[in-house]
């Protein structure tokens, strides 16, 4: 029976990764695109192999784990990121030594894994990983260009806020959820998916965009005077995997003009991986005015999940100051 068992798990997990990549590709609406290829994924993945394989001869029969799956399938089963957060919390205490003795047993040569995972990315990416337990890791990275100093004077100046224009476009695949919300001084998304053995695979992903509403000729006049931008916002990204023998994705992502914000989290194997980033950022810099339109904001939010897992990912951006002058 418990062979039995391992074959089936095997067989979905093979079909639910098909599955994936047969998907379109990750988001490439903003330069850069995802973070994370679908190629990597598989590469993740064959890495691992050896050792998912061990788990399920290991743990798939067990009661414990039996239970474990379970209480993951009540956590993806709810949509308030509070009470998700409650019940996960509950699941780290209850199966925590479980896991970790099950671990130990195998005897993995972590530190080897490690440095396979990380061979898989170029070096700047690599860099940003932080692993966790049961090979699950973030990978946090930030890109800013450098500040310019702006004229001073009777600039004319516009507080940008009260005609920013914002969008947000979202989509999702089986059991799934994504969505997002915008205001004139705020952008914030999120995206959650559930995979389970009669849903194999999750996928969401929200893009949102909140840009200047500047219209030249319009707000400012055709000519050759440069654009001083000033900005800063309060920036929050988190985000948690959850997996069960499968694989557990979440990348959040924030983009303006000089800045590049992105927040990975992924779960191999078992457990979960959570990962966060709060700061504020300043940014100056100067335009000319046919490049007005590159003073935007982008955040993205997007997960997937293969066999029994899930996740939530999530990027706000708030307290806005946003100012442009036309300078002389």
């Amino acid at each position: 029976m418990k062979k039995l068992l391992h074959t089936t798990l095997k067989g979905l997990f093979t079909t639910g990764l098909a599955l994936f990549m047969m998907l379109p590709a990750m988001s490439q609406r903003e330069k850069g695109g995802g973070i994370i290829t679908q190629d990597q994924v598989r590469q993740i993945t064959d890495i691992v192999k050896p050792i998912k394989d061990q788990l399920e001869r290991q743990i798939s029969g067990d009661s414990r784990y039996l239970a474990y799956v379970d209480d993951v399938k009540r956590v993806e089963a709810s949509s308030s990121a509070k009470e998700r957060n409650s019940l996960a919390a509950k699941i780290k205490e209850k199966y925590s030594s479980f896991f970790k003795d099950t671990w130990s047993a195998l005897r993995v040569d972590e530190a080897g894994y490690q440095n396979k995972i990380r061979k898989v990315f170029p070096s700047d990416l690599a860099s940003g990983i932080q692993f966790g337990d049961f090979l699950g890791f973030t990978m946090n990275s930030s890109s800013s260009s450098k500040s310019q100093a702006l004229e001073s004077g009777p600039d004319q100046c516009l507080d940008v806020c009260g005609i920013a224009a914002g969008e947000i476009i979202s989509s999702s695949v089986l059991i799934a959820g994504a969505s997002g919300s915008y205001g004139n001084c705020y952008l914030s998304t999120i995206a959650m998916a559930y995979s389970s053995s009669q849903a194999l695979v999750g996928i969401a992903e929200t893009n949102g965009y909140l840009r200047n509403g500047i219209t030249i000729p319009g707000t400012f006049a055709d000519d050759s005077r440069t654009l001083g931008v000033k900005l800063s916002f309060n920036l929050n990204q988190g985000a948690t995997c959850i997996a069960a023998l499968g694989v557990s994705y979440a990348e959040t992502r924030v983009q303006t003009f000089a800045s590049n914000e992105s927040l990975v989290v992924f779960a191999p194997l078992i457990w979960m991986t959570s990962g966060s980033k709060i700061k504020t950022i300043n940014e100056n810099y100067v335009l000319l005015k046919k490049n007005v339109s590159l003073s935007k904001f982008w955040a993205m939010s997007k997960v997937f999940s293969i066999l029994d897992g899930g996740n939530m990912g999530w990027s706000d951006i708030s307290n806005i100051k946003w100012t442009i002058c036309e300078q002389k």
